[in-house]
């Protein structure tokens, strides 16, 4: 006879999961929010200098979201094994907030350069 996972059983694993997956303060790339910034330095800039500094940010952006992404993962893995072998030092990690700091400008930028390329009326 098979025996059913009782209701205490299954509350302590999901409880154990929730807690596993909420302590970590790191965020994937696609999460980061954009920081936005002032766009007057960008409104002097011609067409093709703002398409210029537009592939310099996307390239930036691309490396530094694998980085977050990256950081991300190796955080949840930390994070787990922190749980399994030494519960209370979870509590003391650090996420991957300087590197998701650094995509919230750069996603700022390009929302920038974007909308001055539409202020100065640059054909995209």
């Amino acid at each position: 006879m098979k025996k059913l996972i009782s209701i205490k059983e299954t509350t302590l694993l999901l409880l154990i999961i929730i807690v596993t997956a909420s302590c970590s303060t790191a965020q994937r790339a696609t999460d980061v929010a954009a920081i936005r910034v002032p766009i007057a330095p960008y409104l002097k800039m011609t067409c093709q200098e703002l398409a210029t500094e537009q592939n310099g940010l996307v390239t930036q952006a691309q490396s530094v979201g694998a980085q977050v992404d990256d950081s991300y993962r190796s955080d949840k893995n930390t994070e787990l094994v922190t749980w399994i072998l030494f519960a209370p030092a979870a509590f003391w990690m650090d996420g991957n907030q300087a590197e998701a700091s650094q995509l919230a400008s750069i996603k700022g930028q390009l929302d920038t350069v974007q909308e001055a390329q539409k202020v100065n009326k640059c054909s995209l």
